[in-house]
């Protein structure tokens, strides 16, 4: 049996458990700007699971070992209902995990048994959407058919770049090692200090679990605004975490745009394929050149100057070739004509042939002027604690930081947590009580 968390018993500010929990969060590992954000309203949504339609995966990925995914995934485990985390799952353990339990999954060192797992990487994505979230097997002597669901929050850590449907279908959070100047507080599940923040992370799982019990009408009927610099996947993953914070109000809505542009925004995140990486570099050369046609061979070999990128060396060790190009292309409606330039024909690409392929696959070159820094600026947050008879937060004092802001002075972050409980927890966990902590 998991744990259930039981609610709180008093309203729950949703402003201040916001600030709350994007201070702890960032207290023990280094997270990149606006990432404490997304994680927290990704943790409001698994108790909120039966609001939404959609269900994104939180993704901890990190370039190599030693960047804090574990730690973070220990941290999300206190505040998430019915946790179940695990550092290997075979496919036919996991949909009859989920039929059973309907857990908050948790599935760590997933680079080392993803790689070639078909059946499992389907079984993920499958849950993506409730209405698809069922896969069927045959069970018993007689094999019969049978449907199992596989719809749950999920949490996935890996080294490494998760496959690109699983990623499509995630809230990606890249982690980075700690730099040399920069200090976070090393975390401890043992002694009095673990039972205090045992404790008191168990206090915000349970105001999370109150705050979306109270506004799950609200959560159910929410049509936020989304930027417009995702795409289609991007919009689905992000539109039950904009709807949390549009429902706490303030100017949290416009912080969790931001993080959905920073976190997600933006052509790479898009480039899932060779082709859409070839579109985007061809749009670029385009601009460049300040042309509107490019011969194909000229095409390849600007397209083979270019750092940092595959087609210097494509197939073999050699560069791009016209036919290859071409057969890059072909699928997304992108044909050579016979071009005229400098008096010569030849084979070769208009501008105007790759209108239609660059709208429908690549973001606008122009992207409007509030979105062109998606990092916050640095506004203080100041909110006030919700009026009642028993409130959850008493109080809500004024945060010299920013919660958007945290991904290179993650310590500090514990001195802007400035909300006490109404049962005497208070969030500094070196003045809990042995007491307060049992």
């Amino acid at each position: 049996m998991l744990p259930e968390i039981e609610p709180a018993d008093d309203p729950v500010d949703g402003a201040a458990l916001l600030l709350s929990v994007t201070a702890k969060l960032s207290t023990y590992v280094i997270l990149p700007p606006h990432a404490a954000l997304a994680i927290a309203l990704w943790v409001i949504r698994a108790h909120a699971d039966d609001c939404f339609d959609t269900s994104p995966r939180l993704s901890l990925t990190s370039v190599e070992k030693r960047c804090g995914k574990t730690t973070l995934l220990e941290k999300i485990e206190t505040l998430v209902p019915r946790p179940l985390v695990t550092s290997n799952v075979a496919p036919a353990v996991l949909f009859r995990t989920i039929e059973l339990a309907r857990p908050t999954l948790l599935i760590d060192e997933m680079d080392s048994f993803m790689d070639g797992n078909e059946e499992l990487r389907g079984i993920l994505n499958s849950g993506h959407r409730r209405g698809a979230a069922r896969v069927i097997r045959c069970v018993g002597d007689d094999h019969e058919p049978r449907s199992f669901s596989t719809w749950c929050p999920m949490v996935l850590a890996a080294i490494g770049k998760l496959p690109d449907t699983i990623t499509d279908r995630s809230v990606v959070v890249p982690m980075r090692r700690k730099a040399p100047g920069e200090k976070v507080q090393r975390i401890s599940w043992s002694g009095r200090k673990g039972h205090a923040l045992r404790a008191h992370m168990h206090a915000l799982a349970r105001a999370c679990a109150r705050w979306a019990q109270d506004h799950r009408d609200t959560l159910r009927d929410a049509e936020p605004m989304v930027p417009e610099s995702l795409n289609d996947r991007q919009r689905d993953n992000w539109t039950s975490l904009l709807a949390i914070a549009e429902a706490v109000g303030g100017d949290w809505a416009q912080k969790a745009r931001e993080a959905a542009t920073a976190l997600s925004g933006g052509e790479e995140h898009d480039a899932s394929s060779a082709g859409v990486r070839l579109l985007a570099d061809v749009r670029e050369l385009f601009s460049g050149k300040q042309t509107d046609r490019i011969g194909s061979q000229q095409l390849c070999d600007a397209l083979a100057e270019l750092e940092e990128r595959p087609w210097s060396a494509w197939r073999h060790g050699k560069p791009i070739t016209p036919y290859q190009l071409a057969k890059i292309l072909k699928p997304f409606g992108v044909e050579s004509r016979t071009i005229r330039e400098a008096g010569t024909t030849q084979k070769g690409y208009h501008l105007g042939l790759f209108a239609d392929a660059f709208d429908r696959y690549l973001t606008p070159l122009d992207i409007p002027s509030d979105l062109e820094n998606p990092v916050s600026k640095g506004n203080t947050v100041t909110t006030r604690a919700q009026s009642g008879d028993n409130p959850l937060f008493e109080k809500v004092t004024e945060a010299s930081c920013d919660v958007s802001k945290n991904g290179t002075n993650a310590a500090p972050m514990a001195d802007c947590d400035g909300v006490t409980f109404q049962n005497s927890i208070p969030l500094d966990d070196e003045h809990i009580s042995e007491d307060d902590a049992c």
